[in-house]
């Protein structure tokens, strides 16, 4: 009996156990998964990629800004400056004497307002202003006289 159960042994470990593999199945709702995972990716890279491109256009906006805010301010301190040299007094004396014959007049006249006096020591304001009036009138009158004798 030893012998014939070695004997079926042998037999079953030379035959070849062939076992049926399965038919491969795919696995759809995986596949349409990992696409939609790729994809989703793919959009997030697009909109960093679009974002960092609007930050470095919008930097180097900001230099040409800088830039032209720099040469604004330098031309801004270039017409000051010809506003100072043209308001300068002696370039005003300078076209007055030369190109307008005008002369610096020899004699200057000033009105002063005397103190005004009570009414009640019989002299009325409105005549004493009148005389004052008067009498840069008649000096002004007198300067012009002056003025064209020398000419």
């Amino acid at each position: 009996m030893l012998v014939s159960k070695r004997q079926d042994w042998d037999q079953y470990a030379e035959q070849p156990v062939s076992i049926p593999a399965p038919a491969p199945r795919l696995n759809v709702g995986l596949r349409n998964k990992c696409f939609i995972v790729v994809f989703i990716g793919a959009i997030m890279a697009m909109v960093i990629t679009a974002r960092s491109e609007a930050i470095i256009r919008a930097g180097y906006d900001l230099v040409q800004v800088k830039a032209q805010v720099a040469g604004l301010e330098k031309q801004n301190e270039l017409l000051r400056l010809d506003i100072a040299k043209l308001k300068s007094p002696q370039r005003i004396q300078a076209i007055a004497t030369k190109e307008l014959g005008m002369v610096v007049p020899t004699n200057v006249y000033c009105a002063a307002a005397k103190p005004q006096k009570n009414s009640a020591a019989g002299i009325n304001v409105a005549e004493k202003e009148q005389s004052v009036t008067s009498q840069v009138a008649n000096m002004v009158k007198t300067a012009r006289a002056e003025a064209s004798k020398q000419h």
